[in-house]
């Protein structure tokens, strides 16, 4: 998928020329094809529009060259204001993308797209094709639009959804991903093989930015497969971990005097310890398996203070603006502005709950991490160009 607006926009001119050609000759021949052959003397579709001197548009007839030129601009600015950025909006309504397995989510934004550009280019279309010489009707115009989009949507939707953007999909990979695949390499090669921990608050961005640099750096990324391995560790359903993890001490059964005196797990014997404090020291071991090898982006569960003292270990903290996170947490979460603020507020408290009571640390505090990092300044992109600047500083 793009990764900046420059790909974004030729990701979109290739849909758009694509399409474009694809809906000249669904409309041509497919949808008209009857009518051209049915001119006298007509041996083709294309010799039918040539006797009639073109294809009426616009109350002219126009070559279709100009046809195909006049489309190309309709969907290449509706693509770009219209179908890119809000098709996105409403795949993440519905689908998270951090936690959807990509082929789902690009299925969800495809099918998006269809249902914003389909009803507004079969419009345009409408107007473009409008039989002017018999005067103008409001309701003939609304009529034609809805007969364009009960004979658009069918051929749009399963010409987008397995011809045109798996072909769209394979020529931009071909284009882009082995440039970035090459350029990845070279980064990495330039960098020490070292471990990445990633604190972040809500709906920052942070976990998506955390693996997309892992996959620019060819790292591992650790994040919710924690969950089934602390649930194998310890033969705990995965759903039980996911619950009971990374709450702070006393949200559940944790009792304060297991905090040790430095501000970190005390020991304990097997038959004294709660399941959260079971699920914490399990965490804990599989953090310093990880450690053990080299090249991993590891998320949350107090990895930092985990491996502090570690060689080769760089601490990330990912933060936003509130309202940017807001209006994250509305786009993904299909929630209005009050219970999104409630959400955010909610889970950074229990994040900073359980991170102070579990390191004797403060949470997002900037003194804490090698890198304290503005997401919604940065962005993405920016950021992990800091991160591996940094790591190469340090080498």
């Amino acid at each position: 998928m793009p990764q900046n607006q420059f790909q974004r926009m030729m990701f979109a001119l290739i849909t758009v020329v694509i399409t474009v050609h694809a809906y000249v000759f669904y409309s041509l021949y497919v949808v008209n094809g009857s009518y051209f052959l049915s001119i006298d003397g007509a041996t083709s579709v294309i010799d039918g529009i040539n006797r009639q001197g073109g294809v009426y548009a616009f109350g002219h007839y126009l070559p279709i060259w100009a046809i195909i030129l006049i489309e190309f601009c309709l969907a290449y600015t509706l693509e770009n204001v219209l179908g890119s950025p809000c098709s996105f909006k409403l795949a993440c309504k519905v689908f998270n993308p951090a936690e959807t397995h990509h082929m789902m989510f690009e299925t969800a934004i495809i099918c998006a797209t269809v249902g914003l550009m389909c009803p507004a280019m079969s419009f345009l279309a409408a107007i473009m094709y409008y039989p002017y010489y018999a005067g103008f009707s409001i309701v003939t115009l609304f009529a034609n639009w809805l007969k364009l989009v009960c004979y658009n949507f069918p051929f749009a939707y399963f010409s987008q959804l397995f011809f045109i953007q798996p072909l769209v999909r394979t020529i931009f990979k071909a284009i882009f991903v082995r440039n970035k695949k090459d350029a990845a390499a070279a980064q990495s090669a330039s960098v020490p093989n070292s471990i990445i921990t990633v604190g972040r608050e809500f709906c920052s961005g942070g976990a998506e930015a955390a693996k997309k640099l892992a996959e620019k750096l060819g790292y591992k990324y650790i994040d919710k497969e924690l969950i089934n391995q602390t649930a194998v560790k310890l033969g705990m359903l995965p759903e039980y971990i996911e619950k009971h993890e990374e709450k702070p001490d006393g949200y559940f059964d944790v009792p304060p005097h297991w905090i040790g005196s430095s501000g970190w797990y005390a020991d304990h014997s097997e038959n004294s310890m709660t399941d959260s404090m079971k699920i914490i020291n399990a965490q804990k071991q599989i953090i310093e398996d990880y450690a053990k090898e080299s090249g991993v982006v590891i998320v949350g569960r107090t990895a930092d203070q985990i491996l502090k003292g570690y060689p080769n270990v760089m601490s990330v903290f990912f933060h936003a603006d509130e309202e940017k996170r807001i209006q994250r947490c509305q786009e993904i979460s299909d929630c209005n502005r009050e219970e999104a603020k409630k959400a955010i507020h909610q889970v950074d408290r229990l994040r900073a709950d359980y991170y102070n009571s579990t390191t004797g640390q403060k949470w997002g505090a900037k003194n804490t991490y090698d890198l304290y990092l503005d997401l919604g300044e940065l962005g993405p992109e920016q950021a992990i160009d800091q991160i591996i600047e940094k790591m190469q500083n340090n080498a």
